[in-house]
């Protein structure tokens, strides 16, 4: 039998010396993006990528001994569904960070809810400019919108030496403002926007819009448009006989554009801060290809990154010997150290943006290529 001197030593040891039970008590993650509907393709590089990365961290031991849970929820791409399972993941007890969602106007739906909470929330895509500056709660890893917009311009006139251009863009939170900027920064350049006119998502007749392109003359077209509506826009445009450069942002670097567009793909020139042919990437690019028999799209390895900062964030709270919160984890992703990831550096500024350099890539012979 235990003295009671012993016993009252035990009771002066730390917590996680003395209970084992403790140390491996889960930390809690939630993750949200639209699993399901159009834009499916997005969301299910984010679940890949994330998994893999968490298939990792359980291979070495955990986060400091402790495993990760993952709370999964499928916003569908609706604002008032991300807001419904951000509640749901802010109520859920313990979590400590959230990622999520694929679009602007989801992840701005949850921003108030994981603020009200001091849960750190860090978006892998969300580019408008107004995400992060709801509150210091909200993260990002992928570029602002306005400067997304000059790679834009970049595309359509430096890549394809295109100056005067059509731009069709989404009629929504990330489409209004990329359409907007885009074209600004092509005219402060000195090229011409012939026409810029919106698309309503889910739209699949564009004929009355490729007719006024024609009308134009136009020297390229920049699709600021996500993969479904984008892919059928080209199949139309290339139909009629309209042969003229097309650029497009990064919501066409996944794979099922290729898939949807087919041939009227080819030459198409976007940029991206990833390629999964770059040798520097290829233990994870070679790593995911065995989990899920394809390569990772710039969408995934932007949550790759996102789940790794984020777990970086939570592993110095854990060191530091400083209780576990939402509110301890988000004062160490503003205040971390550089992270080196597969889309670039992470360092967040002030109102936790990233600035990422790009790659121009070209659709070739049915795959994406350094262009």
């Amino acid at each position: 039998m235990r003295s009671l001197r012993s016993l009252a030593l035990a009771a002066l040891l730390p917590a996680f010396l003395t209970s084992p039970a403790t140390a491996a008590e889960p930390i809690n993650i939630g993750f949200f993006s639209h699993l399901s509907g159009n834009f499916a393709e997005y969301g299910t590089s984010f679940k890949n990528a994330i998994e893999l990365y968490l298939d990792q961290v359980k291979a070495q031991g955990g986060i400091e001994g402790r495993p990760v849970n993952l709370i999964i929820e499928d916003d569908r791409n609706s604002p008032q569904e991300a807001a419904t399972v951000a509640r749901k993941i802010a109520n859920t007890p313990d979590v400590v960070l959230a990622i999520g969602s694929w679009s602007t106007t989801a992840s701005l739906a949850a921003a108030p809810i994981f603020t009200e909470a001091k849960i750190p929330q860090i978006s892998p895509t969300s580019s408008h400019p107004d995400f992060s500056k709801q509150s210091p709660y909200q993260f990002r890893q992928n570029n602002t919108d306005d400067v997304l917009a000059q790679y834009n311009a970049d595309t359509i006139q430096k890549q394809l030496k295109a100056n005067t251009v059509v731009i069709p863009y989404s009629q929504d939170d990330w489409g209004v403002y990329t359409g907007k900027a885009t074209a600004a920064a092509i005219e402060k350049a000195g090229g011409k926007v012939l026409l810029l006119e919106s698309v309503q998502p889910g739209s699949r007749d564009f004929r009355p819009f490729i007719s006024k392109i024609k009308a134009l003359n136009p020297e390229g077209v920049f699709l600021a448009l996500p993969y479904q509506e984008a892919s059928i826009f080209i199949q139309q445009l290339r139909q009629a006989g309209i042969d003229v450069p097309v650029g497009g942002g990064i919501p066409l670097t996944s794979p099922k554009f290729i898939e949807l567009a087919g041939k009227a793909a080819e030459g198409v020139v976007l940029h991206s801060i990833f390629f999964a042919g770059d040798p520097a990437q290829k233990e994870f690019v070679d790593a995911y290809k065995a989990k899920y028999g394809r390569n990772p799209d710039q969408f995934a390895a932007l949550a790759y990154d996102a789940i790794g900062v984020g777990l970086e964030a939570v592993r110095s709270v854990i060191r530091s010997g400083k209780p576990l919160t939402g509110e301890a984890v988000r004062e160490a992703l503003a205040n971390g150290p550089e992270y080196k990831g597969v889309t670039g550096v992470t360092k967040y500024d002030e109102f936790g943006n990233v600035k990422k350099a790009p790659t121009f890539i070209v659709v070739r012979d049915g795959q994406f290529q350094l262009f």
